[in-house]
């Protein structure tokens, strides 16, 4: 089994009612998460409440937009 730090992703397609797409953007945006991160982390849910994935396993953080941190975060950390 993988640890959440090194679970590879993996590009999958669904299609799905246009009403449930448009209430999990709201949920999404309510939870300041892009659509496909906020998908994920209730299907994780899910699974842990059905016991598929072990409660211990941790959604992976956000990868969009690679590393923010500044040269001025660095020197005062």
């Amino acid at each position: 089994m993988y640890s959440s730090a090194t679970v590879p992703r993996k590009n999958t397609a669904f299609r799905l009612d246009i009403e449930a797409i448009a209430a999990f953007r709201r949920l999404a945006k309510s939870e300041n998460m892009s659509l496909p991160k906020y998908v994920e982390k209730v299907m994780i849910e899910h699974a842990k409440a059905k016991g598929e994935i072990s409660q211990d396993y941790e959604l992976l953080g956000e990868t969009r937009g690679g590393d923010r941190t500044s040269a001025n975060d660095e020197a005062t950390a």
